[in-house]
């Protein structure tokens, strides 16, 4: 059985939409009287939002779909390994591998992984990260003939256009995600995690183990159908990591030597899960 889907569509979309609050506040600061220095500072400021919107929506979606990387092969540095011998070795090695990528690259491969469609202002918004460019590494110059010295400065009109060329970008990206993972919920989620995890017959049914909460995505509490007296015992282990999360319990540990590679691999996805959806009550 394939590695279960267990991304999450409003995840997909916080990045986006703390990205859109950040721009309405440089939209606010834009219409006080301010002087040059703040202007190029809100349209810096400006386009590295963007940017870290890009990298955190790409970390947590590879989290997830680590297929989707673009490169056949990744280089493993010795200190991620022996600082992050848990959970979290896989997480550590995307933010190593999209930290250290240059930013036109990412650019490429953040909507090639995502599968989605470029907004249709993306080559202005290509040209607004050239401008940011220039300004901070073409910023000043100097006329030694002249005994001149220039510095480089965007005006509050070109300001307004990126901030407006910004917007549209985000609520079309906002609305490309929507609608490619419209399915991704909570629910969704943790109903594949299931699925993925007790592959034998007697949990098929989801419904028959949890009573759930279509309205609000999420998980209202347990059930105990008879059948599950007919799981082995790394099954019922599972299952009592689970309702531990949602019903509080206890849960009674086997022999640790004793689970298989797919159940460590279980663990670990609902671990991984659990910290995107906080279950415990």
């Amino acid at each position: 059985m394939n590695r279960p889907l267990i991304l999450i569509k409003d995840n997909l979309l916080k990045p986006i939409l703390a990205t859109e609050e950040r721009v309405n506040e440089i939209c606010k600061e834009s219409k006080r009287p301010i002087n040059g220095v703040v202007l190029n500072g809100l349209f810096l400021m400006l386009v590295s939002y963007i940017e870290s919107m890009q990298k955190e929506l790409i970390k947590y979606f590879l989290k997830y779909r680590p297929d989707k990387f673009p490169d056949k092969f990744l280089k493993l540095e010795k200190t991620v390994l022996l600082d992050n011998e848990d959970f979290d070795l896989l997480e550590e090695l995307i933010t190593t591998y999209i930290d250290k990528m240059p930013y036109w690259r990412l650019s490429k491969i953040f909507y090639e992984a995502l599968e989605i469609k470029k907004p249709h202002n993306e080559i202005k918004i290509q040209k607004i990260k050239d401008r940011r460019n220039s300004l901070i590494h073409n910023n000043l110059k100097v006329d030694f003939k002249k005994q001149k010295v220039q510095h480089d400065h965007i005006n509050e009109d070109y300001l307004a256009e990126s901030l407006n060329e910004y917007e549209k970008y985000l609520s079309e990206l906002k609305s490309a995600i929507s609608e490619s993972y419209l399915k991704c919920s909570k629910l969704q989620a943790l109903e594949n995690l299931w699925l993925y995890t007790f592959r034998t017959p007697l949990c098929s049914n989801f419904l028959d183990y949890w009573i759930i909460d279509e309205q609000n995505d999420s998980l209202l509490g347990c059930k105990r159908p008879d059948i599950e007296k007919d799981l082995s015992s790394s099954e019922i282990f599972m299952l009592e990591i689970w309702r531990t999360q949602v019903c509080g319990g206890k849960v009674k540990f086997p022999n640790m030597a004793s689970i298989d590679k797919h159940y460590q691999n279980c663990l670990y996805l609902f671990l991984k899960l659990s910290k995107d959806i906080f279950l415990y009550k």
